[in-house]
């Protein structure tokens, strides 16, 4: 017979509850491991409380912290390993259904990343980070089984331990809160995050000891605060989802397109930090290029400035299934004129301090230092490759919705496909490996209007794999090459399609091909994004200097080598010799 709370009980029975957005039954069927999680609470909690000198009713997690206590059958050692709140968070995240961690966009926060996250958090706040009674210190509107507040309690539990113990435990559920859909998950967090305060009761006498107090709870977290909070720490759920309209014109002001549970849950926390708020946030880093973020951007640079970034070289354990970089980013309503970046692997490493990025545009964020130059040029630029007369598309081939079209040979009414293994090496060929798939069937009325390629362009690969030296791998599409593919192509969908968008652009299309075909374009390329794909949208934002050295490019580069063109982007791209580095 194990032992288990009643409060555990009825989290079972409210499971049911509403979910972000409308969704239901946050956390999915119980699994094993995670009701073998849970019937093991009371064993660890003695654990932990014997570890601190308590004993008696003090190690009963009923007494400790106000739960009565219901029997239940089985047992298991899921816990025998675990000491650490971190540990205990870890466990419940891993015993959730693959399923259900990618639906409700559930991921584990690594400690290291809770502590740095903290770190920075604390760093921005100054002297307000300091042990304090005021409300809402520190708010996790998404919090799991409470990773992020963790660092939070604890710092606050060693500042009081020594002077009013009493006190602070009093005051602890003005200065962190924690809020989640999921029950379990918020039943958790009340006991890891109780297990850290047990050195505060045992500082008591015993005349003086009272049950811990809870500070996470069951709610909303899109919901908007009771008070201005003066920090909301979070790793919020991802994915895309739909909104009813109550709800797309409630976050009208952060949405463009479609709607991400990671930029809503930023954009509600504008809403509730205090005038001099901050607020951290561990999230993918498709937020700072992404198209469908350019309203996030406006809101939080209107609202808000980029105090600090540190991208985090290992993906692993943070976003189960995210191709593209995280980041740690930390903005403040205090005005900042520099953002500090720095990289996360098995230590944090300053990369530099660049100009403060602000608008609805992409973010110039160099990932490494000496990519630092570049951006900083790059962000005072003029023009952008749209505005020199240029616009991108994602070739209109999806294959996997048209397999039954695609053939290996031509015939009436086929055209050839053009893939992006088409574009290695900076020409078109073609790949033998595609060639199982080379001819699509024009079987929809709309095939020859929105399929059919058959004007010159330059081709972009759209997706490039992480090993790659390069990220933009360019061809041009020339009018002798369109003819030896029979005069029209049909492009995948891995394939980006620049072309001229005005009558006399001011570059032209093998002008643009060499120039992005250069390594300083490429570095700026990852200035733009961490991810491995390559969009449209980035592609029409590339910063370009001035009409004028457009002018000199195209008149010039027809004599000059490679060699020599390189160098002449790079003297405009790279003359700011010197950025900050700390």
């Amino acid at each position: 017979m194990t032992l288990v709370t009643a409060s555990t009980a009825r989290v079972l029975a409210a499971r049911g509850s509403r979910d972000v957005l409308g969704a239901s039954d946050p956390a999915g069927p119980l699994s094993a491991t995670t009701t073998a999680l849970l019937g093991e609470l009371p064993s660890w909690w003695a654990r932990r409380a014997a570890a601190a000198g308590l004993s008696g009713s003090w190690l009963d997690l009923d007494h400790a912290i106000d739960q009565d206590a219901l029997v239940v059958t089985g047992r298991s050692s899921v816990l025998d390993a675990v000491e650490t709140g971190e540990q205990l968070g870890h466990a419940y995240v891993e015993g959730l259904a693959a399923g259900v961690r990618a639906r409700h966009g559930r991921h584990y926060t690594p400690p290291q990343l809770s502590r740095q996250l903290w770190t920075m958090t604390r760093s921005a706040l100054g002297a307000r980070a300091a042990a304090s009674s005021a409300p809402g210190l520190v708010r996790d509107p998404a919090c799991g089984a409470g990773a992020l507040l963790l660092p939070v309690v604890r710092e606050q539990v060693q500042a009081l331990v020594r002077s009013d113990p009493g006190l602070a435990l009093s005051r602890m559920p003005n200065v962190v809160e924690g809020i989640d859909t999921d029950p379990i998950a918020v039943h958790l967090a009340n006991v890891v995050l109780a297990a850290e305060m047990l050195p505060l009761l045992a500082a008591l006498p015993e005349s003086r000891r009272r049950p811990l107090p809870t500070l996470a709870r069951v709610g909303d977290g899109l919901a908007p605060a009771d008070h201005p909070v003066h920090a909301v720490v979070m790793n919020p759920p991802y994915g895309r989802v739909r909104l009813d309209a109550a709800e797309r014109a409630r976050f009208a002001d952060v949405l463009y397109g479609h709607a991400n549970l990671y930029g809503l849950f930023l954009g509600a926390a504008l809403n509730d930090l205090d005038d001099d708020g901050v607020l951290a946030a561990l999230v993918p880093t498709s937020f700072t290029s992404g198209r469908y973020f350019t309203a996030l951007r406006a809101g939080l640079s209107s609202r808000t400035h980029l105090r600090e970034i540190s991208f985090v070289d290992s993906r692993s354990g943070v976003f189960s299934g995210v191709l593209q970089e995280t980041c740690l980013a930390v903005f403040t309503r205090k005005r900042q004129t520099r953002t500090r970046l720095s990289s996360i692997s098995d230590t944090v490493t300053p990369v530099a301090q660049v100009r403060a990025s602000r608008g609805a545009g992409p973010w110039l964020l160099p990932r490494r230092a000496d990519d630092a130059p570049v951006a900083a040029a790059a962000a005072r630029m003029p023009l952008t490759l749209a505005a020199a007369g240029w616009r991108a598309s994602t070739g209109p081939l999806v294959w996997n919705r048209r397999t039954a079209d695609l053939h290996a040979r031509p015939g009436q009414g086929r055209r050839r496909v053009l893939w992006a293994a088409d574009i290695d090496g900076g020409a078109v060929h073609r790949d033998p490996a595609r060639d199982s798939l080379r001819y699509l069937d024009l079987t929809q009325p709309s095939d020859q209007k929105v399929m059919v390629l058959d004007q010159p362009a330059v081709l972009v690969q759209r997706t490039t794999a992480p090993e790659q030296t390069r990220r933009l791998v360019v061809a041009e599409l020339s009018a002798s090459e369109l003819e030896a593919w029979d005069g029209a192509v049909v492009v995948e969908n891995h394939v980006n399609v620049l072309r001229a968008a005005v009558e006399a652009p001011l570059l032209s299309r093998t002008t643009v091909t060499r120039l992005l075909s250069t390594i300083t374009m490429d570095r700026l390329m990852r200035c733009v994004s961490g991810s491995v794909a390559v969009s449209a949208y980035e592609l029409d934002s590339l910063p370009l200097p001035s009409a004028e050295v457009l002018t000199e490019w195209e008149q010039t580069w027809p004599d000059l080598s490679d060699d020599r063109v390189e160098e002449m982007v790079r003297s405009i791209y790279w003359h700011e010799k010197k950025t900050a580095i700390q």
